[in-house]
């Protein structure tokens, strides 16, 4: 365990070794943000609650405004950036590349395990981005009793326009994955997101170009594949038995030409069938759209970003009271 290379002063990191795969050895790594003296205390007789911050595809966790927030409120904040990804990823592997969502188990089931190490009572709960935020749910689901609630940001739960275009997307996708395996399926997309987020391209906030490329990495074919199985897995999963939020932007604005309107928009996802796709995973699903909001919905302007803590922050008082 040392200091966060990416968050210095205040945050641990730590490599979880996993399980070989072809590309050689492989780890994720557990990021945890340190107490501090003016962090509000738990309530009377209560504890810290935990929450474990997870990344979309072509991502890493990067937001410490976001972590400091909830820090300060008096939750235990942990985050993970899952292998071949980020602060995780290694010389001569692929990017993003798996073959099947449930391998992340492994990573999320031993950070689950550090965090329980001092309170084996206290379920985490798990805010997770885009990709992540399918991730998270079907850990979920295949775990119950392990996650306190799901805060989703976002969440990649279905493709662009329903389950329609899931299905015929499936079969082929998953042929091609079976020929290509790691190697790239779709072409590098557009720098629209980084142009309404990073610095660099006019936006308002800083991160690695390198950990998350504008264009985002090569998507792998076995990737995609992982994904459209993810997504028809928890289409089927049934109903989860605890609380979910799920935020997102109110509008979607996909296209090739660059506009003002995407820097208040989702333009990375299909909202409509995210909001859809979100209704069915349980009773206690409280879906947000939130206007003015980007697909991360914490890297918004100013005011969505605002309204975004702000119903974070109302669902989770239901905890920590």
């Amino acid at each position: 365990m040392s200091t966060d290379p990416v968050f210095g002063e205040g945050y641990t990191a730590q490599h979880i070794a996993l399980a070989p795969d072809a590309e050689g050895p492989v780890h994720a790594t557990l990021v945890h943000r340190l107490e501090r003296e003016t962090d509000a205390p738990p309530p009377p007789g209560g504890r810290r609650i935990p929450i474990l911050i997870g990344h979309g595809w072509s991502d890493y966790v990067f937001d410490r405004d976001l972590q400091e927030h909830l820090g300060s409120q008096g939750f235990d904040i942990w985050s993970l950036d899952l292998r071949k990804y980020g602060r995780s990823l290694l010389p001569g592997q692929t990017p993003t590349a798996i073959d099947h969502l449930n391998r992340y188990d492994e990573e999320i089931g031993a950070s689950l395990r550090v965090i329980a190490a001092g309170d084996p009572d206290n379920p985490p709960v798990l805010l997770s981005h885009s990709l992540g935020g399918l991730i998270a749910t079907l850990y979920a689901q295949r775990h119950p009793g392990a996650v306190r609630a799901l805060a989703l940001n976002s969440p990649w739960l279905e493709m662009h326009l329903g389950p329609a275009v899931r299905h015929l997307a499936s079969r082929p996708v998953r042929t091609a994955a079976e020929r290509l395996v790691d190697h790239p399926i779709l072409p590098r997309g557009s720098e629209h997101y980084a142009r309404t987020t990073h610095r660099d391209y006019g936006g308002q906030y800083d991160y690695d170009l390198t950990l998350k490329p504008p264009g985002g990495h090569r998507f792998p074919a076995s990737t995609l594949a992982a994904v459209l199985d993810g997504q028809r897995r928890a289409s089927e999963a049934g109903p989860l038995a605890i609380p979910v939020l799920v935020l997102h932007s109110r509008r979607t604005r996909i296209g090739a030409v660059f506009t003002e309107e995407m820097r208040r928009a989702d333009t990375v996802l299909d909202v409509r069938a995210m909001a859809w796709a979100a209704r069915q995973l349980g009773p206690e699903v409280r879906i947000a759209e939130i206007d003015g909001a980007r697909h991360d919905v914490f890297l918004s302007a100013p005011d969505a970003r605002e309204a975004a803590l702000e119903i974070l922050d109302d669902w989770l008082t239901s905890f920590s009271s």
